[in-house]
């Protein structure tokens, strides 16, 4: 596994490969971020990731955060589902610094940070230089040795590129190229037996420079709140409400 991809293979061991949704607040009364995000703190349960789903199922619009301390200064949050809301403002209110992050299969989401009310930043996590906000430089000091690139290739010629991926990448290239009627048979009844692995991490969303660009820019977050995120917390037990 490549250094710069780290944190994507982390998410995708918790199932969060194609998806996921991070807020860090400096804050660490879980109830006054539990309200701050529109969720009942008296409907707060502690659980494990395993057993996020457990429980009433919120159904409709309403999604799940699952929330925990960081460390002595920031609270970690994970959004589950579907969940149309616009939290960075109520959480920083009161000169607290807040931030964003997030991916799906339909792309990877800017860097956000708002600070005591407000939005500051936008950092582009796939477009190199692209920043935008009232200080849209500030998240530049904790940017350096990272790579916001979706565009990158460099990749290829990586040693500690995944074992076997290049060699599918170029095999899946010809499928895309190939119409319906060049197509016999179901290419995947004669795909090598090594391109097993590689095929689940891409229909899982994988690819190296998106995983580059996620990691990089979970690695900008851990910068700013001291930790990132990381196996102990996920392992750990935290609280989970309801965002209606």
């Amino acid at each position: 596994m490549r250094e710069s991809e780290r944190l994507w293979h982390l998410a995708h061991k918790y199932r969060m490969g194609m998806s996921f949704h991070g807020l860090w607040v400096e804050d660490t009364n879980l109830a006054d971020v539990a309200s701050r995000i529109g969720a009942d703190p008296a409907s707060g349960v502690e659980c494990t990731w395993a057993d996020i789903g457990e429980g009433p199922n919120p159904g409709g619009n309403t999604g799940i955060a699952w929330m925990g301390r960081l460390n002595t200064g920031w609270t970690q949050i994970i959004v589950v589902g579907a969940t149309p809301f616009d939290p960075l403002s109520a959480l920083s209110a009161g000169n607290r610094r807040a931030l964003e992050f997030a991916w799906t299969v339909n792309g990877v989401h800017d860097v956000l940070l708002a600070v005591d009310g407000r939005y500051v930043t936008a950092l582009s996590a796939t477009r190199p230089g692209v920043r935008k906000g009232t200080d849209p430089h500030a998240l530049d000091r904790y940017t350096s040795g990272l790579q916001f690139d979706a565009e990158d290739s460099s990749w290829r010629s990586d040693p500690d590129l995944l074992p076997s991926w290049l060699e599918y990448s170029d095999w899946a290239e010809t499928l895309i190229d190939m119409s319906d009627d060049d197509m016999v048979d179901d290419p995947h009844e004669s795909m090598p037996s090594e391109f097993r692995q590689p095929l689940e991490l891409s229909l899982n969303g994988y690819s190296p420079p998106m995983a580059t660009c996620v990691t990089s820019a979970l690695v900008v977050v851990g910068r700013i709140t001291g930790r990132e995120l990381d196996e102990e917390w996920m392992n750990g037990l935290h609280t989970r409400v309801l965002i209606p």
